[in-house]
């Protein structure tokens, strides 16, 4: 009997050393930039055709964290515009540093409204200060029909919020 818990001991360390176990960790990945003022808001606006995904992104980003984005108002210092563009290339939209989106209409015009959307939340999260992430992100760097935030996504953003 004492031979076969031996054995069974033996077994049990060797098929723990043997077979490694597999570890999933969120990673956080931000930019050394955002578009949110002093006071942890960003206010965009804008005249493009894409607005209400705009909208709907905002909605997306502020339902993990409440209140940082918001539409423009008379009373706030617009942070973010959002503009319309059409070029032949593979890019769907661009975020730049100086407080500009741009969409590009040849691109996105041919996507479904998941597709829209989650360039539009994608591009938001730029300005979040969050950078490219894994393929099961909003932050993929390629389109995806993906709109709701993944734990990729949310972490990236808490450390981004940090900066702020």
């Amino acid at each position: 009997m004492k031979k076969f818990y031996l054995l069974f001991l033996a077994f049990i360390c060797l098929g723990v050393v043997a077979i490694p176990g597999v570890e999933v960790h969120a990673a956080a990945k931000i930019n050394t930039w955002d578009l949110v003022d002093s006071g942890k808001h960003m206010d965009y606006n804008g005249n493009s055709k894409y607005m209400s995904y705009v909208k709907t992104g905002a909605n997306t980003w502020n339902s993990y964290k409440k209140g940082v984005i918001r539409p423009y108002s008379k009373n706030v210092a617009q942070d973010v515009y959002c503009n319309d563009t059409s070029v032949n290339n593979n890019v769907n939209a661009t975020t730049y540093s100086n407080g500009k989106i741009t969409f590009n209409k040849k691109n996105m015009d041919k996507k479904n409204s998941a597709g829209k959307q989650n360039v539009a939340t994608h591009e938001l999260g730029h300005c979040l200060r969050l950078g490219h992430n894994a393929s099961t992100d909003i932050m993929y760097s390629y389109s995806t029909s993906k709109t709701t935030l993944s734990t990729n996504d949310k972490k990236s953003y808490d450390a981004a919020y940090k900066k702020y």
